[in-house]
């Protein structure tokens, strides 16, 4: 991702695993193994994310799926479908990986919780601070309101979780 590799030792957790950035994913027990999800004693820990690579594509704008660099424009998951609304996870993801991550992750497919999806650049999602976790400051994601845009004349869409596997990703 630009200049930052990120490679896991050629033992990860004491397991001959390796998982490159890049797709295809590698595939564990049937499922596609994201680039943030770390690997436990006894497989991958689907519903955990690794905070470290978590934070690289945050902050270098890197797919958290396939850990590839983001284009100009990508896709995130929101609470609900408003400007300034919460990001579901910090980083984005390539338009192939949402589809793959719908596919896939029980919670972001599941229509019944409401998620929005939206396509953005890499300054449209912004910290907030959520007071601290234990010792540590906890930050949330969320998506730049509309005032606070660089590029007002962009027109934001939300989609569904039905729109995304009807509809398709815009690409740019």
């Amino acid at each position: 991702m630009k200049d930052v590799v990120y490679v896991h030792p050629p033992r990860y957790k004491g397991a001959d695993f390796q998982n490159p950035a890049g797709l295809p994913r590698p595939m564990v027990g049937g499922f596609p193994f994201p680039w943030v999800t770390p690997m436990g004693d006894d497989g991958p820990l689907f519903r955990e994310v690794e905070r470290v690579k978590a934070e690289l594509c945050r902050r270098f704008w890197g797919c958290q799926v396939c850990g590839d660099d983001l284009g100009a424009a990508a896709w995130v998951a929101l609470e609900r479908p408003e400007e300034g609304a919460a990001v579901v996870s910090s980083a984005a993801i390539h338009p192939a990986c949402l589809r793959i991550a719908l596919d896939y992750c029980p919670a972001l497919g599941d229509a019944a919780r409401g998620y929005a999806f939206t396509e953005v650049l890499e300054d449209d999602i912004v910290p907030i601070d959520g007071g601290t976790q234990g010792r540590a400051p906890k930050i949330r994601w969320h998506l730049r309101p509309l005032s606070e845009r660089a590029r007002p004349e962009r027109v934001r869409v939300f989609l569904s979780v039905a729109d995304v596997r009807e509809q398709g990703l815009r690409r740019e």
